[in-house]
């Protein structure tokens, strides 16, 4: 009985590392990808100071509706 637990132990040792790096690694972006990732960020966050004010509701109700969709989605994959 013990062997078998050490056999099974020195694989989930060995199979470790293998399965660490397998993880799907993001390229890093370029200063000029990142200058550009920033730009749009801050006219996507900027947007709602160009809003009427009867549309602002609106689109604060979708930005929410998103992030609660998002997160639903974050806590499927667990």
């Amino acid at each position: 009985m013990r062997k078998i637990a050490f056999l099974l132990l020195a694989a989930a040792v060995v199979a470790t590392p293998a399965v660490a790096g397998s993880k799907k690694k993001e390229p890093k972006m370029t200063e000029a990808e990142a200058q550009r990732d920033a730009s749009w960020r801050f006219v996507r966050d900027g947007f709602p100071l160009v809003l009427p004010s009867w549309a602002m509701p609106i689109y604060f109700h979708m930005k929410d509706d998103d992030a609660k969709k998002a997160k639903d989605k974050k806590k499927d994959k667990m």
